[in-house]
């Protein structure tokens, strides 16, 4: 899965303050992006949401499958993929259980704040194939979990690993948009739960350091 790098055999699993930092951070991100959109939409929100999701109409199926990572199924392979390259059950176990937590989690936000739709919140909304018609948005649950599997998988990473985990959850984001499934801030506020649940993850039960240069082992250590 993206080069993984082996891990060190006998070197206990690490855990560090930027850790915990990080999840305060993104906490307070989520709830500052959920204050946000319990008002009505604003027009920064609504240009960029308009900007996005009046692409053309062929990117929605270019997009169709990268978005999955955010599905329900995308901690299921991603799993497989860690357990199949790394045989870390910190990395398969956590993509899976973070991943799915993610999904929970954004329901019950959902049903806190009452965001509707884009198709609920504005007019001349541009409806693609996959535009869904009912439920919440905010947050996007596909945001939530595609941000906690990248937050979970970085420390097994190297720089373009993470980076192109980042990049996915991006792009899973504005595929959201694209079809209409969600605002930027729903987007925003997924991927900041996303964080929490992932850097929760990587507190609890440890990141197992990799094999490497000096450098670049100090650096995957911290995840």
């Amino acid at each position: 899965m993206l080069h993984p790098r082996p891990l060190s055999a006998g070197t206990a699993p690490v855990r560090r303050p930027a850790d915990l930092a990080a999840a305060v951070v993104a906490a307070g991100v989520l709830v500052g992006a959920g204050v946000a959109a319990g008002r009505n939409v604003g027009d920064g929100e609504r240009r960029f949401f308009e900007l996005v999701n009046r692409r053309p109409a062929w990117l929605e199926y270019l997009l169709w499958l990268p978005m999955q990572l955010g599905s329900l199924w995308g901690p299921f392979a991603v799993g497989a993929v860690a357990w199949w390259r790394l045989r870390s059950w910190r990395a398969a176990v956590g993509a899976v259980a973070t991943g799915v937590v993610a999904w929970q989690l954004a329901k019950a936000v959902k049903a806190v704040v009452e965001r509707g739709r884009p198709l609920d919140e504005l007019d001349d909304v541009v409806r693609r194939i996959g535009t869904p018609r009912e439920g919440l948005g905010f947050v996007s649950g596909h945001s939530a979990v595609s941000a906690a599997l990248a937050t979970t998988m970085a420390p097994y990473l190297p720089r373009s690993g993470r980076l192109a985990l980042v990049l996915a959850a991006a792009v899973v984001g504005a595929a959201r948009i694209h079809v209409a499934a969600h605002l930027p801030l729903d987007v925003v506020g997924g991927a900041a739960l996303g964080v929490v649940v992932g850097q929760v993850w990587r507190l609890a039960v440890g990141v197992q350091p990799v094999a490497g240069a000096a450098g670049e082992h100090e650096e995957v250590r911290g995840g």
